[in-house]
């Protein structure tokens, strides 16, 4: 246990835990509430400048058990940021005609493996005659708290940077879907199903906490949505590619492509035929991402169909967002679209297995 008798205004220091009485176990009471909250406690005499410290709080500050400590001494280990500060939190600590509680949050450097850690400090003064006799305090490591903070503020704001984002997005997805829209049924589902889509990325981008998305995962979650709905079986859509995981922005924008080409297979494409089929390959190489939609089995295409939102989509848009190029073709009954970007605009450093593809029906 912790010398802790310097934190009993009064106490006579030949009390132990060990001794018998309401003194001792009340001492051995504050030594164990101490120890569970990792509090460390010290005494400093203003008159003298002279400061007492425990274990713990010496350990704060790289102190030795028998190193003399004054408040120049404290006050140097403090981070040059929070010294300034610290002066003022000690005159209002001084102050008899104040007399409050002092606390106080800053960082101080260890003398010893000289990394820098978060404290926080609280203190009581007593006076004697109109001046500080003694200033009684705890001090405990806050460094934990401090990055979960740091770690909160950094969220909140790609909350709202994200959160902007997709406003901009839907905003613009609303615009487009009601400029082809011919009745209020027809935009509701449209751009229903498309908020659908592009809620089926933001699941996923939450599930791995923003860090990215597998790109097989959001194939399947896309595509199954958009079976699902049309009620066809399963086992029509290939997919043949490596695991590449995703930026939130390259999910989002690929998520709505494959909404749209998966609906629009579904109306005027292969899903709209007994045997048709699509074939979806994506692959990781040259420093570019690149993926290749083909339906096959589809009825001919008697002439080149109106460009309305998801056309945009699949052939600007995308490209546009993610700093590449699309192309669609129309070959005898079928379909191609392809896209190829630059693998840093698209895909987290994290990824790996790139050259292991992996197949699947869906």
């Amino acid at each position: 246990m912790p010398d802790c008798s310097i934190a009993l205004a009064g106490a006579s220091p030949a009390f132990s835990p060990g001794a018998v009485g309401d003194d001792a176990l009340a001492l051995e009471c504050i030594e164990l509430a101490l120890e569970a909250g990792r509090i460390g406690v010290w005494d400093w005499d203003p008159v003298i400048d002279e400061m007492r410290a425990d274990a713990r709080a010496r350990e704060l500050w790289g102190l030795s058990g028998d190193a003399k400590i004054n408040f120049q001494l404290f006050s140097n280990a403090l981070h040059p940021k929070d010294r300034e500060r610290s002066k003022d939190v000690i005159a209002a600590v001084l102050d008899p005609a104040r007399e409050c509680d002092c606390e106080v949050e800053c960082r101080v450097i260890n003398r010893l493996d000289h990394i820098e850690r978060w404290i926080q400090l609280r203190g009581r003064t007593f006076f004697e005659n109109g001046r500080a006799a003694r200033v009684l305090g705890a001090v405990r490591n806050i460094t934990e708290r401090k990055h979960r903070e740091r770690h909160t503020r950094v969220l909140l704001r790609e909350l709202v940077h994200r959160s902007k984002n997709l406003l901009a997005v839907v905003q613009a997805m609303s615009r487009q879907t009601a400029k082809g829209a011919t009745s209020i049924q027809e935009l509701q589902h449209k751009f229903g199903a498309r908020l659908q889509a592009l809620s089926v990325a933001h699941d996923l981008l939450v599930s791995e906490d923003w860090r990215g998305v597998l790109i097989d995962d959001l194939v399947r979650a896309e595509m199954a949505y958009c079976l699902d709905t049309a009620r066809l079986p399963c086992g029509r859509i290939c997919a043949n590619g490596p695991r590449v995981m995703l930026k939130a922005e390259a999910a989002q924008n690929i998520g709505l492509a494959l909404h749209e080409l998966a609906t629009n297979a579904l109306v005027h494409g292969a899903l709209a035929q007994p045997e048709g089929c699509i074939m979806l390959i994506w692959s990781l190489r040259d420093d570019r991402l690149k993926l290749e939609w083909r339906e096959s089995g589809g009825p001919a295409i008697a002439s080149l169909p109106l460009e309305g939102f998801g056309h945009t989509m699949v052939k600007r848009i995308l490209a546009q967002a993610l700093g590449g190029k699309a192309t669609i073709g129309f070959p005898p009954n079928g379909f191609v679209w392809s896209l190829s970007v630059p693998s840093v605009n698209a895909v987290c450093e994290s990824a790996s297995n790139h050259n292991i593809s992996k197949q699947f029906r869906i």
